[in-house]
């Protein structure tokens, strides 16, 4: 119903402006009809697809609701999270060098500092949650958030005291000093916030 509304009211603006100029009313013609697709693409599932190879570009958080949100002080606390976490995850080896790749047969490889990860993976386009399952069967459950408009970008959510344990397991995180201060660090800072999903934007290939 709500991809519906927003076709029509796309199509709406665009016979507005098709009264503004032959060559103006074709170029909004072919922008409303651009998200038109896109919306109607996400309907059929070809835009929340996850298969494929997809890098690592930083962090991503989420609140679980708008009432913590402004609680913890709106925008201005997601974004110094996210700042902050982006610069805990590179010094643990998190960097644009860090891919997933999602393939068709259910199966996934992480790879994270040089050191590639395999599983499996089960995932609900409806619900938009994803399992991963280790080799060691070590499971770890994300949301993944992805706009219709944007298919090629998607952020792989987890529950803020769970992705620790994620990158430890995933990134070899324990293996220096510098590395136990990371976490330490890290850990801390998810403990002022209550509510918060946290894990990886991420970029197709």
């Amino acid at each position: 119903m709500k991809c519906n509304l927003m076709i029509r009211g796309m199509l709406m603006i665009a016979l507005c402006f098709a009264f503004c100029g032959t060559g103006k009313a074709q170029d909004w013609k072919s922008i409303i009809s651009g998200v038109a697709k896109a919306v109607t693409e996400g309907k059929t599932g070809t835009a929340t697809s996850i298969e494929g190879t997809w890098k690592y570009v930083g962090s991503d958080c989420k609140f679980t609701s708008d009432n913590l949100l402004a609680k913890a002080g709106g925008e201005v606390a997601s974004k110094k999270v996210e700042e902050k976490m982006t610069d805990i995850l590179a010094k643990l080896g998190f960097t644009e060098g860090c891919t997933y790749t999602f393939n068709a047969d259910s199966t996934y490889t992480s790879t994270v500092k040089g050191r590639t990860t395999q599983g499996t993976y089960t995932y609900n386009a409806e619900t938009k949650e994803l399992q991963l399952k280790t080799r060691l069967g070590i499971k770890f459950n994300a949301v993944v958030s992805q706009n219709v408009l944007t298919p090629k970008k998607m952020s792989l959510l987890f529950k803020a005291d769970k992705v620790m344990s994620l990158i430890q397991t995933i990134g070899g995180a324990l293996e220096s000093k510098s590395s136990n201060s990371a976490l330490s660090t890290a850990n801390s800072l998810l403990n002022e916030y209550d509510g918060l999903q946290l894990g990886f934007a991420l970029e197709k290939q």
